[in-house]
């Protein structure tokens, strides 16, 4: 079972902002080639509160093409539906093939809320997670591939960003399942950890990357994005960063 004691925060190197800007190139010219290879792609950011997923959503998008993707982020203590199937909001934001979906407070982040707050019993747990892997497993098979990243901070870091945004009267910042999650860090630490133990898969992979420091997040969260990418559409984007560089068309 996966826990984060097995991952150790470290200096994480950070790169200059035209490092940044070549990232953000090459995953524009990946995002172009998935749309021509007709690849769905769900991107699903999870993380603590207060570990930056709004900052870095806009280091990945800043430089995409907004017709080609979506962002979906709901409240996960509000976000569901009465009287419908849990994953229906989910279904109703699937990409169309060839764009992607960056996915905020997923139905992980759900999950552990209800399971964290007792709001569910084991077997709807159980019956959900199921549902979950099920879902991606399928559409995996129908062209739409799935990467999963968890943005972790440490207990202290999360409470020193949720002071400053107190202190800074950005109270609007913090909702109240983040509080939460602030006052019962061991207790959700332990639902994240099941979580992303029982839903890691081949065909849906978590990387569990550090967030501590904002700038080396959003390099870190880039490089796996386009390795991902790379790997999938069977493109070098940075080879074609160097062809356009000396002014070649790249190939249709």
């Amino acid at each position: 079972m996966f826990k984060f004691s097995q991952f150790p925060f470290g200096n994480e190197p950070e790169l200059e902002e035209s490092d940044i800007k070549e990232l953000q190139e090459r995953l524009f010219l990946l995002m172009k080639e998935a749309y021509q290879q007709k690849i769905a792609f769900v991107f699903i950011i999870e993380g603590w509160a207060s570990s930056g997923k709004g900052d870095l959503l806009k280091t990945l998008t800043v430089r995409l093409d907004p017709r080609k993707f979506k962002v979906y982020s709901p409240y996960v203590d509000t976000s569901e539906d009465r009287g419908y199937p849990f994953l229906w909001n989910f279904w109703k934001m699937l990409p169309r093939f060839g764009e992607t979906l960056f996915y905020l407070n997923s139905y992980y982040g759900r999950l552990v809320y209800l399971w964290s707050e007792e709001k569910i019993e084991e077997g709807e747990f159980y019956r959900r997670m199921i549902s979950i892997q099920n879902t991606e497993r399928i559409l995996t098979r129908d062209n739409v591939h799935f990467y999963k990243f968890f943005l972790h901070v440490s207990e202290k870091e999360q409470n020193k960003r949720l002071k400053k945004a107190k202190a800074e009267n950005k109270k609007w910042q913090v909702s109240q399942a983040d509080k939460l999650q602030t006052k019962h860090y061991s207790r959700y630490k332990k639902a994240f950890e099941r979580v992303i133990s029982e839903s890691d898969s081949a065909f849906a992979p978590w990387t569990i990357l550090s967030a501590e420091n904002n700038d080396s997040a959003k390099a870190a969260l880039l490089h796996a994005i386009i390795s991902g990418l790379e790997n999938d559409l069977k493109v070098n984007s940075k080879e074609q960063i160097k062809l356009l560089a000396q002014g070649q068309e790249l190939m249709p």
